[in-house]
Order: structure tokens, then C-alpha cells, then sequence
């Protein structure tokens, strides 16, 4: 597994600069208009795409046919993007956790506990939306999913966004204290079940 996470890693390696002038980038936007929570948001968006690019370049090099001639078991591969997305979530948020600690030491907008309390909330909704998003996957391929993946982005957001007009009120503080503490586990679990779901359909799926 190892080794399939650093051929991932290696994959990316064209795209360091792109992804590194992107963080410097929104760094500098967050420092002078002190919006950090841009900041959070951009950075995991980008981490969460980096194992949705692996599976564009594996699919067009064709790696799934070659993979499978080699003794690596199906259910290697499915874990091994999922390790990866855990990897690049952590990343992501580490990432944010350092820029924006930098950013408060000269701007003072939050506290560093507000910031690791967002980084984290944003690094969770991240690899929420990877549960989603890597069966889907690897049932249709990158190229075919894409749409799919669009309204598993912007679906979501628009209901919340529409919430306020249609007359419904967000939960109250104490509502979401508890759904805070027990979100780690609601995600952990659904995580489990993603990986479940995705290992079935690959073990189905022909090259």
C-alpha cells in the first residue's frame, strides 16, 4: 500500500508549483482582507481534489489494467486512495492551521482556538464529502462522474443557502454542541461504510 500511495504522490509532483502558488496566493487575500475562514475553505477544497486527480491520471493511463496483473489485491487499491484522502485532508488542514497562525500573529482577527475549531469543522466537511464522492468514483470513472460530483458540491450548499429565505432557522447553539462532539464518529462511520460500498464495487468492476 505503500507503494501505491507514493506512485500517487508522484503522479502530483507537476502540480506542486500550481498548488503551492495557490496557497501563497489565498494567503495573501486572507492576510489583507482578514478572512480567514476563505482561507480554511479553499485550502481543503484543493486537498480534497488532490485523490480526484490520482484517479483522472490513473484512469487515463490506463494503471487500473496494469495494477491488477500484479498480485495487489483489489481491496489494496480501494484503501489506498482512501489513505491518501486522509493524508491530503491532514495535510490541508495542517496547511491551514500554520498559514493562518501567521496570519493572526500580525492581524489579530480570531483566536487560535476559533482557528483549529474552523480548520477542523472544514477538514471534517472535507472528508465528508469525499465519503460521497470516491464510491461514485470508482463505480463511473472521473470523466463520467464529473457532473455527479457537481451536485455533490453545490447541491448541499444551495439547500443551506436557501434555508434563510424559505423561513427555516439554523439550529440553535445547543443543538449543534452535541452534533459537534458525536460529528467525529458520524463521520468515522460513514467513512467505514464508504470504504465498504467502494471496496464492492470494485471487486465488481472489469478492466
Amino acid at each position: 500500500m505503500k507503494g501505491l500511495i507514493i506512485k500517487d504522490i508522484f503522479a502530483l509532483r507537476q502540480q506542486g508549483k500550481i498548488l503551492l502558488a495557490l496557497f501563497v496566493f489565498y494567503a495573501v487575500y486572507s492576510a489583507v482582507f482578514k478572512n480567514l475562514s476563505m482561507l480554511a475553505a479553499i485550502i481543503v477544497l484543493l486537498c480534497v481534489m488532490l485523490p480526484v486527480t490520482t484517479m483522472a491520471y490513473d484512469e487515463k493511463s490506463k494503471w487500473d489494467k496494469y495494477a491488477l496483473s500484479m498480485p495487489i489485491p483489489r481491496k489494496t487499491i480501494v484503501l489506498s486512495k482512501y489513505l491518501f484522502a486522509i493524508i491530503a485532508e491532514l495535510l490541508g488542514v495542517a496547511i491551514v492551521v500554520i498559514l493562518g497562525g501567521i496570519i493572526i500573529l500580525f492581524t489579530g482577527e480570531m483566536a487560535i482556538r476559533e482557528l483549529l475549531i474552523m480548520t477542523l469543522a472544514v477538514g471534517g466537511i472535507g472528508l465528508f464529502f469525499l465519503t460521497l464522492i470516491l464510491p461514485i468514483l470508482f463505480r463511473f470513472g472521473v470523466e463520467k462522474a464529473r457532473f455527479i460530483m457537481l451536485l455533490v458540491f453545490f447541491v448541499p450548499t444551495m439547500i443551506v443557502m436557501m434555508l434563510p429565505q424559505l423561513g427555516i432557522e439554523s439550529p440553535s447553539a445547543q443543538i449543534l454542541r452535541p452534533l459537534g462532539y458525536l460529528s467525529p464518529l458520524i463521520v468515522a462511520g460513514i467513512l467505514l461504510l464508504s470504504i465498504k460500498i467502494s471496496i464492492g464495487i470494485y471487486n465488481r468492476k472489469e478492466f
